[in-house]
Parts: C-alpha cells; structure tokens; sequence
C-alpha cells in the first residue's frame, strides 16, 4: 500500500506546518503527515520551513511582512509566536500560489504540538520530520537539530510513529547513530541515481527519498534491490501519482486528490 503522505500537511489547501492543516490531514484518512523542523533561539524544536519568516504570510499586529523576516533562530519560542502564519496577504505571490488554501488563525506548532495530534488520531498516523538545516549561517547546527528533534520524539513516546528525512546527511548520520529510521532524501539528479541509493545504503539509511522526477522504475527497482523503502516528493499530478502508485509513500500538497484515484 502506498502511504498518503501530506507535504507540510497539505499545503495545497492549508497554511503549511501548522495544526490545521495537520488536523485536517488526519480528519481526511491520510496515512501520516512530512514537516519541517528548525531551532528556536530558546532552543525549541519548531514547526516552519523557511529559515526566516516568510514575507506576505508571516503578521504581527495584523501587518504582515513586506520582506523575508527575522531567522528562525533568532526569535526566542514566545517572539515567534507573536507572529499569525495561517493568513496569507490577499493578493501576494504566496496567496496566488495557494488559491484552494483555507486561511485560517495559526502561529508556528512545536512539534511536540503535531505529535500530540497524531497520538490522539483513531488510526497510526506516520510523520516524516524533515530536519530543516544546511551549510548556511540562517541554519541551526545539524547535529543539535538532530539531538533535540529525536529527543522530543522520545520524550513523547513516538519514536516508533516518526520516520527522519532531510537533505543534510549529517543530521540524518546522527539519527541514525541513535538508532531511528531515516530516509535519505536527494534533490534533483543529474543522471544515475545509483551513486546515490549506495550511499544511502552505506549510511545505514532505511529509505530513499527523491524528487519524484528521479523515482524512475529502474532506480526504485536498484533502490528496493537494496532493501530501500522509496517515497517521493513532492507529487500534485495526477499523471505523476498514476506513475508512483506503486511506491512506499507519495508526498502531496494535495493528498485530498491522491486519496480520490486510489
């Protein structure tokens, strides 16, 4: 069975990574939920994807921002939550990107907050936390991202509901030193996939993870060869889903039109 996995728990129709649109995902049947976590400055494991707050979405004092603003890391858990992210400014590129999105009141969930709701869904709901970091100074340490995210998921009991993904390998080695499933996941290649599936392999990973450009039949075959479970990211066609069915997870914007083709 092909797991129906909400992108950011379903951005297509919801304000991304916030409890709406994960509620909403587990109210629809989805199997499980992908999101993004960063480091607060107080050391919070947050819900977000961007390292900064995102201009036209991100609103304080019913005024929203005109420029990408403060970095993720920089904001303590109280100041970031002082800004409305459920709302998108009529009218900005972000809202005409999103034109099914219901706008709803949100601030920045913790993940303890998405975990908390996919312990009390009625039936097992899977996240895929993306750990959101990299090379750059607007990223938090990976190494630490890693530690705080995989202790939140201990603390809560959810180990066994949490598959690790993320383009920084070195956070997902952590991980996996600590002995929590990881897919890999690869942006865009440029030719074989192989090279990368081996060192996945190498690195002790459970899966692969790739844009769903690279999930050729040959590649997922090479992957699975491996013992590799295979999701993709992130599929809104319905000619790409056709093509996909018969992987491990796709990951959607819009899981409302996968759950309707199967």
């Amino acid at each position: 069975m092909t797991l129906n996995i909400a992108h950011r728990g379903g951005a297509a129709l919801w304000p991304e990574n916030t409890l709406p649109a994960f509620a909403d995902a587990i109210a629809s049947g989805c199997d499980g939920a992908e999101l993004d976590v960063q480091l607060s400055r107080d050391g919070a494991v947050v819900v977000y994807h961007d390292f900064h707050l995102m201009a036209g979405v991100a609103r304080k004092d019913s005024a929203w921002l005109v420029e990408p603003g403060p970095r993720i890391k920089d904001l303590s858990l109280a100041a970031l939550r002082q800004f409305e992210v459920g709302r998108p400014q009529p009218g900005s590129a972000y809202a005409q990107a999103h034109p099914l999105l219901t706008p709803v009141d949100a601030v920045v969930p913790m993940l303890a907050d998405v975990i908390a709701l996919a312990k009390a869904a009625p039936r097992p709901f899977d996240l895929l936390v993306e750990l959101k970091c990299d090379a750059s100074p607007d990223s938090a340490d990976p190494l630490e991202l890693a530690d705080a995210a995989y202790g939140v998921a201990a603390a809560e009991g959810f180990l066994s509901g949490v598959i690790f993904v993320g383009f920084d390998w070195r956070a997902l080695a952590r991980i996996r030193q600590r002995g929590a499933p990881c897919w890999f996941t690869t942006d865009r290649l440029a030719g074989d996939a192989r090279p990368a599936i081996d060192a996945i392999v190498k690195a002790d990973g459970q899966g692969w993870f790739p844009h769903f450009s690279d999930a050729s039949p040959q590649s997922v075959d090479y992957a699975r060869s491996k013992g590799l479970k295979v999701g993709a990211w992130t599929v809104n066609s319905v000619g790409d889903m056709e093509r996909l069915k018969d992987l491990d997870a796709l990951c959607t914007d819009r899981p409302d039109l996968l759950a309707s083709l199967f």
